[in-house]
Protein backbone atom coordinates (compact mmCIF):
# COMPACT_ATOMS: atom_id res chain seq x y z
CA UNK A 1 0.00 0.00 0.00
CA UNK A 2 1.45 3.67 -1.41
CA UNK A 3 2.11 5.79 2.11
CA UNK A 4 0.13 9.08 2.32
CA UNK A 5 1.52 11.89 0.90
CA UNK A 6 2.91 14.21 3.85
CA UNK A 7 1.81 17.76 3.77
CA UNK A 8 4.84 20.40 3.90
CA UNK A 9 4.93 24.08 4.80
CA UNK A 10 7.77 25.94 3.35
CA UNK A 11 8.36 29.03 5.39
CA UNK A 12 10.40 31.45 3.24
CA UNK A 13 10.31 29.54 -0.12
CA UNK A 14 11.28 32.37 -2.01
CA UNK A 15 14.93 32.79 -0.92
CA UNK A 16 18.01 30.37 -1.56
CA UNK A 17 17.35 27.30 0.88
CA UNK A 18 13.58 28.02 0.26
CA UNK A 19 13.34 27.43 -3.43
CA UNK A 20 15.44 24.03 -3.40
CA UNK A 21 13.29 22.72 -0.58
CA UNK A 22 10.51 23.09 -3.04
CA UNK A 23 12.36 21.48 -5.70
CA UNK A 24 13.68 18.90 -3.43
CA UNK A 25 9.85 18.03 -2.69
CA UNK A 26 7.93 18.86 -6.04
CA UNK A 27 6.22 15.23 -6.73
CA UNK A 28 6.50 13.92 -2.97
CA UNK A 29 4.86 16.53 -1.25
CA UNK A 30 1.52 18.17 -0.93
CA UNK A 31 2.05 22.44 -0.11
CA UNK A 32 -0.39 23.70 2.39
CA UNK A 33 1.49 26.80 3.21
CA UNK A 34 4.12 28.88 1.26
CA UNK A 35 5.32 32.29 3.26
CA UNK A 36 7.27 34.77 1.58
CA UNK A 37 8.53 38.18 1.90
CA UNK A 38 8.72 41.54 -0.39
CA UNK A 39 9.29 39.07 -3.36
CA UNK A 40 5.70 38.39 -3.85
CA UNK A 41 6.09 37.90 -7.84
CA UNK A 42 8.28 35.00 -7.12
CA UNK A 43 5.57 33.63 -4.47
CA UNK A 44 2.68 33.82 -6.79
CA UNK A 45 4.41 31.72 -9.34
CA UNK A 46 5.63 29.51 -6.26
CA UNK A 47 1.83 29.24 -5.69
CA UNK A 48 0.70 28.17 -9.36
CA UNK A 49 3.49 25.36 -10.13
CA UNK A 50 3.44 23.48 -6.99
CA UNK A 51 -0.30 23.93 -6.16
CA UNK A 52 -0.49 25.44 -2.80
CA UNK A 53 -3.19 25.87 -0.57
CA UNK A 54 -2.33 28.76 1.18
CA UNK A 55 0.27 31.91 1.07
CA UNK A 56 1.23 33.97 3.87
CA UNK A 57 2.94 37.24 4.25
CA UNK A 58 4.02 39.64 6.74
CA UNK A 59 2.79 42.96 5.49
CA UNK A 60 -0.81 43.83 4.39
CA UNK A 61 0.14 45.19 1.22
CA UNK A 62 2.26 42.52 0.02
CA UNK A 63 -1.34 40.73 0.37
CA UNK A 64 -2.94 42.91 -1.74
CA UNK A 65 -0.56 42.52 -4.23
CA UNK A 66 -0.02 39.09 -4.08
CA UNK A 67 -4.29 38.79 -4.48
CA UNK A 68 -4.40 40.15 -7.50
CA UNK A 69 -1.61 37.94 -9.01
CA UNK A 70 -3.23 34.87 -7.91
CA UNK A 71 -6.77 36.14 -8.72
CA UNK A 72 -8.82 33.65 -10.25
CA UNK A 73 -6.67 30.55 -8.41
CA UNK A 74 -8.38 28.90 -5.48
CA UNK A 75 -4.98 29.68 -3.21
CA UNK A 76 -5.78 31.42 -0.34
CA UNK A 77 -4.04 34.44 0.77
CA UNK A 78 -3.24 36.06 4.34
CA UNK A 79 -1.00 38.90 5.30
CA UNK A 80 -0.70 41.21 8.38
CA UNK A 81 1.49 41.15 11.43
CA UNK A 82 1.29 37.59 12.81
CA UNK A 83 -0.40 36.44 10.03
CA UNK A 84 2.52 33.93 9.10
CA UNK A 85 2.33 32.70 12.69
CA UNK A 86 -1.36 32.44 12.59
CA UNK A 87 -1.32 30.55 9.12
CA UNK A 88 1.86 28.48 10.85
CA UNK A 89 -0.48 27.00 13.77
CA UNK A 90 -3.55 26.28 11.48
CA UNK A 91 -2.38 25.01 8.32
CA UNK A 92 -2.23 21.56 9.21
CA UNK A 93 1.37 20.56 7.94
CA UNK A 94 3.19 17.25 8.77
CA UNK A 95 6.50 19.08 8.52
CA UNK A 96 7.18 22.71 8.31
CA UNK A 97 10.69 23.54 6.21
CA UNK A 98 12.20 26.61 8.05
CA UNK A 99 14.24 28.41 5.60
CA UNK A 100 13.49 32.26 6.73
CA UNK A 101 16.93 33.63 6.79
CA UNK A 102 18.10 35.96 9.95
CA UNK A 103 16.56 37.10 13.43
CA UNK A 104 13.26 37.42 11.20
CA UNK A 105 12.60 33.56 11.60
CA UNK A 106 12.75 33.47 15.21
CA UNK A 107 8.87 34.26 15.84
CA UNK A 108 7.74 31.45 12.82
CA UNK A 109 10.72 29.06 14.21
CA UNK A 110 8.79 29.03 17.82
CA UNK A 111 5.31 29.24 16.44
CA UNK A 112 6.24 26.07 14.30
CA UNK A 113 7.51 24.27 17.46
CA UNK A 114 4.13 24.09 18.87
CA UNK A 115 2.41 22.72 16.21
CA UNK A 116 3.54 18.78 17.10
CA UNK A 117 5.08 18.57 13.21
CA UNK A 118 8.12 17.94 12.22
CA UNK A 119 10.11 20.97 12.21
CA UNK A 120 12.48 20.80 9.53
CA UNK A 121 15.02 23.55 10.27
CA UNK A 122 17.67 25.38 8.20
CA UNK A 123 17.25 29.08 10.11
CA UNK A 124 20.38 28.83 12.24
CA UNK A 125 19.55 32.07 14.23
CA UNK A 126 16.37 30.58 15.94
CA UNK A 127 18.19 27.55 17.20
CA UNK A 128 20.89 29.95 18.41
CA UNK A 129 19.26 32.55 20.10
CA UNK A 130 16.02 30.78 21.53
CA UNK A 131 16.60 26.64 20.92
CA UNK A 132 16.59 25.82 24.49
CA UNK A 133 12.26 27.12 24.08
CA UNK A 134 11.94 25.71 21.17
CA UNK A 135 13.32 22.30 22.55
CA UNK A 136 11.03 22.63 25.34
CA UNK A 137 8.13 22.93 22.94
CA UNK A 138 8.97 20.23 20.93
CA UNK A 139 8.76 17.78 23.97
CA UNK A 140 5.98 19.27 25.32
CA UNK A 141 3.61 19.27 22.24
CA UNK A 142 5.07 15.82 20.78
CA UNK A 143 7.04 17.42 18.12
CA UNK A 144 10.04 16.36 16.16
CA UNK A 145 12.91 18.71 14.69
CA UNK A 146 15.60 17.78 12.14
CA UNK A 147 18.33 20.36 11.32
CA UNK A 148 18.35 21.18 7.00
CA UNK A 149 21.79 22.55 7.32
CA UNK A 150 24.27 20.47 5.24
CA UNK A 151 26.56 19.66 8.41
CA UNK A 152 23.87 19.71 10.98
CA UNK A 153 21.98 17.35 8.70
CA UNK A 154 25.20 15.31 8.56
CA UNK A 155 26.14 14.90 11.98
CA UNK A 156 22.36 14.56 12.96
CA UNK A 157 22.66 11.42 10.32
CA UNK A 158 26.09 10.35 12.35
CA UNK A 159 24.67 10.35 15.49
CA UNK A 160 20.93 8.72 14.70
CA UNK A 161 22.92 5.98 13.38
CA UNK A 162 24.07 5.61 16.60
CA UNK A 163 21.44 6.18 18.71
CA UNK A 164 23.16 9.29 20.56
CA UNK A 165 20.37 12.25 19.11
CA UNK A 166 16.27 11.25 18.26
CA UNK A 167 14.07 13.94 16.13
CA UNK A 168 13.22 14.81 20.21
CA UNK A 169 16.76 15.66 21.48
CA UNK A 170 19.98 14.51 22.80
CA UNK A 171 19.35 11.14 24.37
CA UNK A 172 23.12 9.88 24.77
CA UNK A 173 25.53 12.76 24.43
CA UNK A 174 28.36 11.22 26.83
CA UNK A 175 29.34 8.47 23.71
CA UNK A 176 30.44 12.08 21.49
CA UNK A 177 33.84 12.28 21.97
CA UNK A 178 34.26 14.98 19.16
CA UNK A 179 32.08 16.69 16.58
CA UNK A 180 34.09 17.39 13.22
CA UNK A 181 32.64 20.22 11.91
CA UNK A 182 33.55 20.91 8.42
CA UNK A 183 33.90 23.99 6.43
CA UNK A 184 34.85 24.96 2.73
CA UNK A 185 37.34 27.80 4.20
CA UNK A 186 35.30 30.12 2.01
CA UNK A 187 37.36 32.32 -1.34
CA UNK A 188 39.78 33.63 0.95
CA UNK A 189 41.06 30.28 2.49
CA UNK A 190 44.80 30.37 3.14
CA UNK A 191 45.00 34.29 3.15
CA UNK A 192 46.57 36.65 5.89
CA UNK A 193 44.40 39.25 7.50
CA UNK A 194 47.32 41.66 5.54
CA UNK A 195 46.05 40.38 2.22
CA UNK A 196 42.54 40.23 3.01
CA UNK A 197 42.64 44.46 3.97
CA UNK A 198 41.43 45.07 0.10
CA UNK A 199 38.77 42.74 0.06
CA UNK A 200 35.68 43.90 -1.64
CA UNK A 201 32.10 43.06 -1.56
CA UNK A 202 32.47 41.19 -4.98
CA UNK A 203 35.62 39.28 -4.16
CA UNK A 204 33.89 38.00 -0.85
CA UNK A 205 30.60 37.01 -2.52
CA UNK A 206 32.36 34.64 -4.82
CA UNK A 207 31.88 30.94 -2.67
CA UNK A 208 33.75 28.34 -3.86
CA UNK A 209 31.23 25.96 -3.50
CA UNK A 210 27.56 26.75 -2.18
CA UNK A 211 25.30 29.37 -3.83
CA UNK A 212 23.61 31.22 -1.29
CA UNK A 213 22.41 34.89 -0.35
CA UNK A 214 24.14 37.57 0.40
CA UNK A 215 24.20 37.79 3.94
CA UNK A 216 25.49 33.84 4.84
CA UNK A 217 27.95 34.18 1.43
CA UNK A 218 29.62 37.28 3.10
CA UNK A 219 29.67 35.03 6.72
CA UNK A 220 31.12 31.87 5.22
CA UNK A 221 33.97 34.59 3.97
CA UNK A 222 34.64 35.20 6.85
CA UNK A 223 33.92 32.09 8.85
CA UNK A 224 31.21 33.48 11.12
CA UNK A 225 28.71 31.30 9.45
CA UNK A 226 31.12 28.65 10.69
CA UNK A 227 31.27 30.17 14.22
CA UNK A 228 27.33 30.36 14.32
CA UNK A 229 27.48 27.10 13.20
CA UNK A 230 29.34 25.70 16.39
CA UNK A 231 27.27 27.21 18.66
CA UNK A 232 23.72 25.94 16.94
CA UNK A 233 25.82 22.10 16.73
CA UNK A 234 25.91 22.63 21.14
CA UNK A 235 22.52 23.62 21.56
CA UNK A 236 21.43 20.66 18.90
CA UNK A 237 23.09 17.65 19.78
CA UNK A 238 23.60 18.60 23.81
CA UNK A 239 27.46 18.93 23.72
CA UNK A 240 29.27 21.49 24.83
CA UNK A 241 30.97 23.83 22.39
CA UNK A 242 34.72 22.35 23.71
CA UNK A 243 33.95 18.72 21.81
CA UNK A 244 33.42 20.87 18.43
CA UNK A 245 36.20 21.06 16.34
CA UNK A 246 36.25 23.25 12.72
CA UNK A 247 38.10 21.60 9.87
CA UNK A 248 38.89 22.91 6.92
CA UNK A 249 37.83 20.50 3.92
CA UNK A 250 38.04 22.12 -0.04
CA UNK A 251 36.38 19.33 -1.46
CA UNK A 252 33.17 19.75 0.43
CA UNK A 253 32.39 16.05 -0.22
CA UNK A 254 32.21 15.18 3.83
CA UNK A 255 29.76 17.33 5.34
CA UNK A 256 30.82 16.49 8.90
CA UNK A 257 31.73 13.82 11.30
CA UNK A 258 31.31 12.42 15.24
CA UNK A 259 34.22 10.90 17.08
CA UNK A 260 32.83 8.80 19.29
CA UNK A 261 34.59 7.63 22.93
CA UNK A 262 35.85 4.18 21.26
CA UNK A 263 37.82 6.35 18.90
CA UNK A 264 35.41 5.01 15.61
CA UNK A 265 34.83 8.26 13.25
CA UNK A 266 31.49 8.32 11.29
CA UNK A 267 30.99 10.53 8.29
CA UNK A 268 28.58 11.46 6.19
CA UNK A 269 29.44 12.19 2.59
CA UNK A 270 27.83 13.62 -0.44
CA UNK A 271 27.47 15.98 -3.34
CA UNK A 272 27.45 19.10 -2.46
CA UNK A 273 23.37 19.74 -2.83
CA UNK A 274 21.13 20.95 0.16
CA UNK A 275 18.07 18.97 -1.80
CA UNK A 276 19.67 15.80 0.09
CA UNK A 277 18.68 17.53 3.72
CA UNK A 278 15.39 18.48 2.64
CA UNK A 279 14.41 15.18 1.27
CA UNK A 280 15.94 13.41 4.42
CA UNK A 281 14.33 16.00 6.82
CA UNK A 282 10.75 14.53 4.82
CA UNK A 283 11.63 11.10 4.87
CA UNK A 284 13.67 10.11 8.40
CA UNK A 285 13.96 7.21 9.33
CA UNK A 286 13.55 5.77 5.77
CA UNK A 287 15.33 7.31 2.76
CA UNK A 288 14.21 8.24 -0.41
CA UNK A 289 15.09 6.81 -3.86
CA UNK A 290 16.54 9.46 -6.19
CA UNK A 291 17.78 9.10 -10.02
CA UNK A 292 20.14 11.27 -9.58
CA UNK A 293 23.81 10.61 -9.55
CA UNK A 294 26.00 9.79 -6.89
CA UNK A 295 29.54 10.30 -5.75
CA UNK A 296 32.43 9.73 -7.90
CA UNK A 297 35.34 8.77 -5.96
CA UNK A 298 38.02 7.97 -8.74
CA UNK A 299 36.81 11.69 -10.02
CA UNK A 300 37.08 12.73 -6.87
CA UNK A 301 40.99 11.85 -6.13
CA UNK A 302 41.71 13.26 -2.97
CA UNK A 303 40.16 14.46 0.26
CA UNK A 304 42.15 17.14 2.17
CA UNK A 305 41.99 18.71 5.73
CA UNK A 306 43.32 21.47 7.70
CA UNK A 307 43.05 23.33 10.81
CA UNK A 308 41.55 27.10 10.30
CA UNK A 309 43.50 30.04 10.89
CA UNK A 310 41.96 31.47 13.70
CA UNK A 311 44.54 34.37 14.15
CA UNK A 312 43.26 35.75 10.97
CA UNK A 313 39.63 34.68 10.69
CA UNK A 314 39.09 35.03 14.36
CA UNK A 315 35.30 35.44 14.43
CA UNK A 316 35.41 31.65 15.44
CA UNK A 317 36.68 32.38 18.64
CA UNK A 318 34.47 35.39 18.63
CA UNK A 319 31.54 32.90 18.63
CA UNK A 320 32.76 30.53 21.29
CA UNK A 321 32.63 33.84 23.71
CA UNK A 322 29.53 34.50 23.24
CA UNK A 323 28.46 30.61 24.00
CA UNK A 324 30.46 31.25 27.13
CA UNK A 325 28.61 34.16 28.29
CA UNK A 326 25.50 32.57 27.45
CA UNK A 327 21.87 33.58 27.61
CA UNK A 328 21.49 36.17 25.35
CA UNK A 329 24.91 36.71 23.57
CA UNK A 330 24.38 34.71 20.86
CA UNK A 331 21.45 36.68 19.67
CA UNK A 332 23.61 39.94 20.35
CA UNK A 333 26.35 38.45 18.43
CA UNK A 334 24.14 37.81 15.11
CA UNK A 335 22.77 41.16 15.23
CA UNK A 336 25.80 42.97 15.45
CA UNK A 337 27.04 40.73 12.68
CA UNK A 338 24.21 41.51 10.37
CA UNK A 339 25.21 45.49 10.98
CA UNK A 340 28.83 44.89 10.22
CA UNK A 341 27.88 42.99 6.91
CA UNK A 342 25.38 45.19 5.74
CA UNK A 343 28.07 47.77 6.40
CA UNK A 344 30.54 45.90 4.36
CA UNK A 345 28.58 45.23 1.74
CA UNK A 346 27.48 48.82 1.52
CA UNK A 347 31.18 49.63 0.99
CA UNK A 348 31.11 51.31 4.76
CA UNK A 349 33.54 48.88 6.46
CA UNK A 350 36.53 46.90 4.92
CA UNK A 351 36.44 42.70 5.02
CA UNK A 352 38.51 43.27 7.98
CA UNK A 353 36.54 45.37 9.90
CA UNK A 354 33.36 42.86 10.09
CA UNK A 355 35.16 40.73 12.49
CA UNK A 356 36.93 43.60 14.40
CA UNK A 357 33.35 45.25 14.85
CA UNK A 358 31.72 42.26 15.82
CA UNK A 359 34.37 41.07 18.71
CA UNK A 360 34.15 44.51 20.16
CA UNK A 361 30.12 45.08 19.60
CA UNK A 362 30.41 41.47 22.38
CA UNK A 363 32.77 42.48 24.40
CA UNK A 364 30.81 45.97 25.33
CA UNK A 365 27.52 43.60 25.43
CA UNK A 366 25.83 42.68 29.00
CA UNK A 367 23.72 39.64 28.80
CA UNK A 368 20.31 39.62 30.00
CA UNK A 369 20.43 36.96 33.02
CA UNK A 370 17.81 34.94 31.88
CA UNK A 371 16.04 33.88 28.53
CA UNK A 372 12.81 34.92 27.15
CA UNK A 373 11.82 36.17 23.30
CA UNK A 374 11.29 39.51 24.86
CA UNK A 375 15.35 39.29 26.41
CA UNK A 376 16.39 37.62 22.96
CA UNK A 377 14.58 40.64 20.81
CA UNK A 378 16.12 43.55 22.99
CA UNK A 379 19.43 41.51 22.34
CA UNK A 380 19.01 41.68 19.08
CA UNK A 381 18.05 45.76 18.92
CA UNK A 382 21.31 46.68 21.39
CA UNK A 383 23.89 44.37 19.61
CA UNK A 384 22.82 46.31 16.41
CA UNK A 385 22.97 49.49 17.93
CA UNK A 386 26.39 49.03 19.55
CA UNK A 387 27.83 48.09 16.30
CA UNK A 388 26.43 50.89 14.16
CA UNK A 389 27.93 52.75 16.83
CA UNK A 390 31.31 50.70 16.66
CA UNK A 391 31.15 51.04 12.97
CA UNK A 392 30.29 55.28 12.65
CA UNK A 393 33.74 55.60 15.94
CA UNK A 394 35.55 53.93 13.13
CA UNK A 395 34.54 55.76 10.08
CA UNK A 396 34.96 58.73 12.10
CA UNK A 397 38.65 58.04 13.13
CA UNK A 398 38.94 57.27 9.42
CA UNK A 399 37.65 60.47 7.86
CA UNK A 400 40.07 62.39 10.37
CA UNK A 401 43.19 60.72 9.51
CA UNK A 402 42.34 61.51 6.15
Amino acid sequence: MEEKRKKAAVLGSTGSVGTQALEALAGIADFVLLTGGSNVSLLAKQARLYRAECCAVSSESAARELRLLLAGEDIRVVGGKGAIEEEILKCGADVIFHAIAGMAGIPSALAASVTGARLAIANKESIISVGNIIFDNIKKHGGELIPVDSEHSAIFQCLTASGAVTPRGAERPEIIKRILLTASGGPFYGMTRDELSDVTPEMALSHPTWKMGKKITIDSATLMNKGFEIIEAARLFGVDDSKIEVLIHRQSIIHSMVEYIDTTVMAQMGTPDMRHCVRYALSYPERMSVSEAGLDFSAIGALTFDSPDTDTFSLLNTARRAYEMGTTAPAALIAADEAAVEAFIASKLSFNGISDVVSESLERYAPSTELTLESVLDAEAVGRSIALETINIRRSKAFERV
